[in-house]
């Protein structure tokens, strides 16, 4: 008699079909911007003027153009938002300044928080799904590097670390993330949490560019050197917490689904 076929394992279906979700998360906000492309020409070259003044960072010449769209303003620095951080190394603080002298620092810091959270997000899903092949390259190779060092040395903690401490690339974290299997749950509320003091540090700034250059870069360096002090402390704040929960923990991987070797991730 010939061996019947193994029943399909359940667990292994639902895995499949979890994966095929997530693709298709990953992949439905660029088609869907290729068929609002498609559908509304001159949205193609209104955003593309955007992206030219994001690349030049001019900053004036940014707040006009989103002033030109009228209500869809929030619509259209949040789509820059999104690019910036695709097209990395671009500035986003470009766009957040340009959303606190459009919509004041307050709702303009927390759309700048809200975009660039939408913005890490999809960057996570695009690792997921894809894998580090497709991921690796939309960074550079030295970015790359330094993120799956730094996501080695603090595990899941990683993501909140590279947005509170400045200097750390943070969408290369994004990407890394999503390849290591690290949870959306995890990823979406340390990535919120963490870039609320400097979104809303940095929409604040912005509210200083009327005066003198001098005023502004000292204002600027203050903020700036006080996220990295905050950064710090949270970071040896956790990492005494860790060894005290663990004194012989080695592995960063402390069961929040973070893997920080170089394999493809199993998606589920």
């Amino acid at each position: 008699m010939a061996d019947s076929e193994p029943c399909e394992n359940p667990l292994a279906r639902r895995a499949v079909g979890r994966g095929r979700a997530i693709q298709f998360a990953a992949f439905a906000p660029f088609v869907l911007f290729l068929v609002a492309v498609a559908l509304f020409p001159s949205w193609r070259e209104i955003l593309r003027e955007g992206f030219d003044l994001l690349l030049a960072k001019d900053r004036e010449g940014l707040v006009d153009w989103a002033k030109d769209r009228g209500i869809w303003a929030p619509v259209a620095t949040s789509m820059l938002m999104i690019a910036q951080a695709i097209a990395a190394p671009i500035p986003a603080v470009v766009v957040t300044f340009a959303n606190s002298l459009l919509f004041g620092w307050v709702w303009g810091g927390i759309l700048s928080i809200a975009s660039a959270n939408l913005a890490a997000s999809l960057c996570y899903l695009l690792g997921r799904a894809w894998g580090e092949p497709v991921a690796r390259r939309w960074v550079s190779e030295r970015s790359w590097e330094r993120s799956e060092t730094f996501l080695a040395e603090h595990g899941h903690e990683a993501v909140l670390l590279a947005r509170l401490i400045p200097f750390v690339p943070f969408d290369p974290i994004s990407y890394l993330a999503g390849v290591s299997g690290m949870r959306f749950r995890s990823f979406f509320f340390a990535t919120l949490i963490g870039q609320i003091p400097a979104g809303m540090a940095y929409s604040w700034l912005a509210t200083q560019l009327g005066d003198s250059w001098r005023s502004f870069i000292t204002t600027g360096l203050v903020i700036l050197a006080l996220l990295v002090i905050f950064g710090q402390l949270v970071r040896l704040r956790l990492r005494r917490r860790r060894r005290q929960i663990s004194p012989d923990l080695d592995d960063p991987d402390d069961g929040d689904g973070v893997k920080t070797s170089n394999s493809s991730p199993q998606i589920g």
